[in-house]
C-alpha cells in the first residue's frame, strides 16, 4: 500500500513539473526609444499575409505577426515594407520554422506599445486558445528569435548572427531564460 501512495504522488509531482514547464506566457522584456523585445510562448503567436490593393499593382501583401499578450488582447507586429505574395510565403516559412523550433520566442518591433491606435478592432482566432479581440497596439516587426538561438530578420530571412540588427539586443543574447 505505502508503495502504492508513493507511486501516486511521483506520478502528480512529474505532472505538475510538466505542465509547469509548458506553460503559455507573454512578457514585455523592456521598451525604451522606439524599440521593443516581447517574450512569448509559440501558441500565443498567429502569421497572417494579407492581400493588399493598389489600383496600379496587384499581388501585394503584407506580412503580420500577431501575438496573445497576458490581457487577452492581440498585440500585432507588422511588416514595414509590402511584400510579393511569394516573399510573404517565405516569411510564412520562415517564421514557422522559427516557431517549431523553440519552447520560447522572443519578437523585436520599433514603436511603442503604450499606444493605442483607433479604428475596427478585428478579432484573431488561435487555435487551441480562442477568438480574442486586438489590443489596437502594434509595432514594426524587426525580427523573430527563440531560446535555441535560431533567428529570423524582416528583411534577411534566417540568419545566424548578428540577429536582430541594431538596436535590438535579444535577450536570448544576454541571458537564455525563459517569459
Amino acid at each position: 500500500m505505502k508503495l502504492s501512495k508513493r507511486n501516486k504522488w511521483l506520478g502528480l509531482s512529474v505532472g505538475i513539473i510538466l505542465s509547469g514547464c509548458a506553460t503559455s506566457s507573454f512578457r514585455i522584456l523592456f521598451q525604451n526609444e522606439g524599440v521593443a523585445e516581447l517574450s512569448t510562448t509559440p501558441d500565443r503567436v498567429l502569421l497572417e499575409c494579407q492581400d493588399l490593393y493598389d489600383s496600379d499593382i496587384q499581388g501585394l501583401s503584407g506580412f503580420m505577426v500577431h501575438v496573445l499578450d497576458s490581457a487577452s488582447e492581440v498585440t500585432t507586429l507588422v511588416q514595414g515594407n509590402t511584400l510579393s505574395k511569394d516573399d510573404c510565403e517565405r516569411h510564412l516559412k520562415g517564421v514557422n520554422q522559427v516557431l517549431r523550433g523553440g519552447r520560447v520566442i522572443y519578437l523585436a518591433g520599433r514603436g511603442n506599445l503604450t499606444t493605442v491606435s483607433g479604428g475596427v478592432r478585428e478579432k484573431y482566432a488561435f487555435p487551441g486558445k480562442g477568438t480574442f479581440p486586438s489590443s489596437g497596439k502594434s509595432l514594426g516587426f524587426a525580427a523573430i528569435s527563440n531560446d535555441t538561438g535560431l533567428c529570423f530578420d524582416a528583411y534577411s530571412g534566417i540568419k545566424e548572427e548578428p540577429c536582430p540588427p541594431e538596436p535590438f539586443p535579444f535577450w536570448t543574447t544576454q541571458k537564455r531564460t525563459g517569459p
